[in-house]
């Protein structure tokens, strides 16, 4: 009982500096793990998956049914478990997907070709094409998304301005940013391997961070004219107070599935699982540890709170 009492009376904004010291410590190490990583070059220090990479690409038609995992078997067994595999609709009916592996030379493609023909007999009218590919779809992906986000954050920025001021924007901007840099680091420092999965995560989580970030501030823009007397940090944490029970229901029951994919999903859904899993987690964390303290900070230098602030400071010591 009594933990619960102090974090619902706790001085969140009077500790701001230790909030943004435990971020910078992440961010910093996700930082320098990238740097390192990539010689030099942040972009290349994630592992990225075959999406990115040079590899063979083939395309096959089966005419007996085959499930997604059955498939996924028989190209584990001839050695190759990082094969990007996608089930893709076919005119006719009949099973087709679409395989990604690392380069093979001609004795693993017949090799291949042979244990699925064996298992689940290629159709003889064109049911096996093979080409060569290049990174050229993984960097579309990351220049899409990279473009995604930045008019996303636009967005965000203009939305909280009208719906708030500019001032808030500058925070939920700050915690959207804090966010991402919490996961790539994340990957970089684990190694994890980014495929499309990853981005596509990522773009979700732009999402729900600002959904917490924006429950907070509604709180702290309803409280504004009621608590106007007090200064703005004190009434900040009055505002987390009454939210902090919505943000941790909120948080845990959206983790629920996102830990029952990453444990029991596949491979594909546990990457976004992840991802999601960070990225959640951060998004809770930074709605009141990143983007309450910055958007308090520039409202105490408006000349009505830095009064009270002033005024408030005896009465602490």
């Amino acid at each position: 009982m009594n933990f619960f009492r102090r974090i619902y009376s706790f001085d969140y904004m009077g500790h701001k500096k230790w909030w943004f010291a435990l971020s910078a410590i992440i961010i910093g190490a996700g930082l320098i793990s990238l740097f390192a990583k990539g010689g030099g070059n942040p972009l290349k220090g994630l592992n990225y998956g075959l999406e990115f990479k040079e590899g063979t690409r083939i395309a096959v038609i089966f005419t007996k049914p085959a499930a997604l995992g059955d498939v996924r078997a028989v190209v584990t067994a001839q050695g190759h478990p990082d094969a990007v595999i996608q089930q893709v609709t076919n005119s006719s009916g009949k099973s087709s997907f679409q395989i990604q592996t690392s380069t093979l030379d001609p004795a693993h493609q017949a090799a291949l070709q042979t244990a699925l023909d064996q298992r689940f007999s290629i159709d003889p009218q064109g049911g096996w094409n093979l080409s060569l590919v290049g990174a050229t779809f993984g960097h579309q992906v990351v220049s899409s998304s990279l473009k995604a986000i930045v008019i996303a954050l636009l967005l965000i920025l203009g939305y909280v301005t009208f719906r708030f001021q500019w001032k808030f924007a500058v925070g939920a901007i700050a915690a959207e940013l804090h966010d991402l840099l919490v996961v790539v680091g994340i990957y970089s420092l684990t190694g994890r391997e980014v495929t499309t999965a990853t981005i596509a995560a990522v773009l979700t989580i732009l999402g729900y961070s600002l959904y917490d970030t924006v429950i907070v501030f509604d709180r702290i823009r309803e409280n504004q004219p009621k608590l106007n007397r007090i200064p703005y940090g004190d009434m900040v944490n009055v505002s987390i107070w009454e939210t902090l029970t919505r943000s941790i229901n909120t948080t845990m029951i959206t983790l629920l599935p996102v830990v029952c994919l990453l444990l029991f999903g596949g491979a594909t859904l546990k990457d976004f699982a992840f991802a999601l899993l960070v990225g959640i987690l951060s998004g809770a964390y930074s709605s009141i540890f990143v983007a309450s303290p910055i958007t308090t900070i520039l409202k105490e230098r408006e000349p009505q709170y830095r009064k009270l602030k002033l005024a408030a400071r005896p009465e602490k010591t």
